[in-house]
């Protein structure tokens, strides 16, 4: 290639690296709804973490208010928990006959 072919060339990839870099602002700018709701989230367990008691509180207030309910959803958590303990003992059992 001579000089000027390679010049041409740099030239062109130049122009398109900035209309891609466009393209990618406009994709990003549509996705920024996403973002904004992904750092409240992360803010929001960032607090959470920094203030325990409002989770105990709120907890608590759920327990006092709908006891069955919890029993009911900490029966079925247990269940699945053990479940998933004996699928995965299952799985190494058949792992070792192999």
């Amino acid at each position: 290639m001579t000089t000027h072919e390679l010049q041409a060339r740099r030239t062109r990839l130049l122009q398109r690296s900035v209309v891609l870099r466009q393209q990618a602002a406009c994709e990003f700018q549509k996705m920024e709804p996403v973002f904004v709701v992904g750092d409240r989230l992360l803010q929001g367990w960032i607090w959470l973490r920094r203030n325990p008691v409002y989770l105990a509180g709120a907890l608590a207030v759920v327990v006092v208010l709908k006891p069955r309910a919890v029993l009911r959803t900490t029966v079925r958590a247990w269940t699945l928990w053990q479940s998933l303990k004996n699928w995965q003992r299952a799985r190494g059992w058949s792992a070792q006959t192999r």
